[in-house]
Parts: structure tokens; C-alpha cells; sequence
């Protein structure tokens, strides 16, 4: 069986295509391990995927792959091993129902997160914040002043409202169906000042596609501190939602978050839940 196969295996409620699985595993940039029942794969000091058959497991087949991989990341010098890892496109923590298995290898598993998408959206007819809602063109010094702070290492991320404005130029509203790897900035503003901020993608590779959709993203939420417990960030969320609906998104994403509550309370659905953490070597 290719990895492919034994990937939709052992995650069947994930639907990804190859093509899809083949882009987010990124198994050239990874170091392979094997066995007839499953395979284990890692980047740098992360476990980014360990799957074995459910029709084989018990068999110690998990073990050995664990092992391996743990003795390769401790051999590149590396003093911790993650599972997951922030930056994998596939599974960032170890899934619920697998935790007890790295637990029972050593590994710390704490901070609980969600792979979240719309299911019956809850969206508010008008906005009650009293704030503006729009794609950000602005000054970008200012959109990066508000992002720093909420977290300045979301900094790198945004982009300036001269380059919106560009790729408005080069995609015409008409065609955003098919407007393929661009981002926006999307802001909520209160007397001209930026309150609320996120990042929206309009056709991503996520670990939720499934072939079929064409999949949004809302990314990076945040509001700034005065700004904040005015409901401003929800229907910030829900004015973007709607905005990615309209472009032609089938579906939206959001991901890697522990505030799966505050989004449910648009419509939002965890698809999986996850959890984060690794083990010192």
C-alpha cells in the first residue's frame, strides 16, 4: 500500500485527495520510516505523521516506528522531539483518540486545539459593534503597529495594502473563483483606527479538502487590547466569512485554535481536535 492509502486508513473521517495529502505531507523534505504495517515520517525534530493499520496495531509496529524516529531526531543533535509541529500541513498535535499511545512513550501532550470549518453559520444579519468592515488598503505601518499588539511574530504575515490592492488589480471580482494562493488582510476599523485584524485565503490546501470544495481560510485573529469585549472580533469573523462565501468559497478553514467555543458561536465545527506537546530527548 502507498502511504496515501495507509494514511486515509487510519483517518478516515479526513477526505483528502492524493494531490492534496501529497502537497501537505511533504514527504521528499522528510526522512521516511517503514514497515509492511504503517510508515513514520519527520522534519527537522518533529514526528510529523506515524501511521500504522488498524488492522494491524498491537503488534508493536507504532513502537518501533516511535523508536526510530526518536533516535533519529535525538542523532541530529536535536534535545526534544515534537509531535506534529506547527509547521506540518497534516496533523500539528497528536489526535484525541491517539494520545494515550505518546503518553505511553513519554511524551507531554498538553494545550487542546481544533481544525475547524463551517457547518450552519450563525451569522449576524448587522453588525451591532458600530464598526467598518473591509478589505485592508491602508497605511501598512499602521496594520503592522495593530498586529504587534496582539503578537508581534504575526508580524511577518501581513502584508501591506498596497499589495491588496495590486492583486485586486490583477484578479478582477468576477474572476475570484478562480483566484488561487493570494491572501488579504481583512480589518475591522472604530473612528479610523484598525480594532481587529485577520488574514484571509480564498482557495488553500488545508487538511480538510476534500476535492470537491473550494476551501477558504480566516487566519491570524486579533483585536486590540482596547478594543477588546465589544464584540468587535466576532463580527469581524462573520463580515469575513461572509466575504469568502460571496468570492466563491465552498467551505472555510480555521486552524490550530484554542478559542473552538468563541468561533462555534458563529457556526463553526470542530472536525478534529488535537493535542499539543513532544517529548525531551
Amino acid at each position: 500500500m502507498t502511504h496515501y492509502e495507509i494514511f486515509r486508513e487510519c483517518f478516515p473521517e479526513l477526505k483528502l485527495t492524493e494531490e492534496h495529502y501529497n502537497t501537505l505531507a511533504e514527504e521528499k523534505l522528510c526522512r521516511e520510516f517503514e514497515l509492511p504495517e504503517g510508515f513514520a515520517l519527520v522534519k527537522g525534530n518533529e514526528l510529523r505523521l506515524l501511521c500504522v493499520l488498524p488492522e494491524k496495531r498491537g503488534n508493536g509496529a507504532g513502537t518501533r516506528l516511535f523508536r526510530s524516529a526518536e533516535e533519529y531526531i535525538r542523532g541530529q543533535g536535536s534535545e526534544r522531539m515534537e509531535i506534529g509541529g506547527a509547521g506540518s500541513g497534516l496533523l500539528i498535535g497528536a489526535p484525541d483518540d491517539t494520545c494515550g499511545f505518546f503518553e505511553k512513550m513519554g511524551c507531554t501532550l498538553d494545550d487542546r486545539v481544533a481544525e475547524m470549518s463551517i457547518g450552519e453559520l450563525n451569522l449576524p444579519n448587522k453588525p451591532l459593534s458600530g464598526a467598518d468592515f473591509g478589505i485592508y488598503t491602508g497605511d501598512s505601518r499602521k496594520l503592522h503597529e495593530a498586529v504587534a499588539k496582539v503578537d508581534p511574530d504575526w508580524v511577518q504575515y501581513f502584508g501591506s495594502g498596497d499589495e491588496a490592492e495590486q492583486r485586486k488589480a490583477a484578479a478582477p471580482e468576477t474572476d475570484w473563483a478562480q483566484f488561487v494562493g493570494g491572501r488579504d488582510v481583512f480589518c475591522a476599523t472604530v473612528g479610523g483606527k484598525i480594532a481587529s485584524f485577520c488574514i484571509l485565503g480564498y482557495n488553500d490546501t488545508t487538511i480538510l479538502n476534500d476535492g470537491a470544495k473550494r476551501m477558504g481560510s480566516v487566519g491570524c485573529v486579533g483585536t486590540v487590547p482596547d478594543f477588546r469585549r465589544r464584540g468587535i472580533g466576532l463580527e469581524m469573523v462573520a463580515e469575513a466569512a461572509k466575504l469568502l462565501l460571496q468570492r466563491g468559497c465552498d467551505d472555510i478553514f480555521i486552524h490550530y485554535t484554542a478559542v473552538y467555543d468563541w468561533y462555534s458561536r458563529l457556526g463553526f465545527k470542530t472536525r478534529l481536535f488535537l493535542k499539543l506537546g513532544g517529548k525531551k530527548l
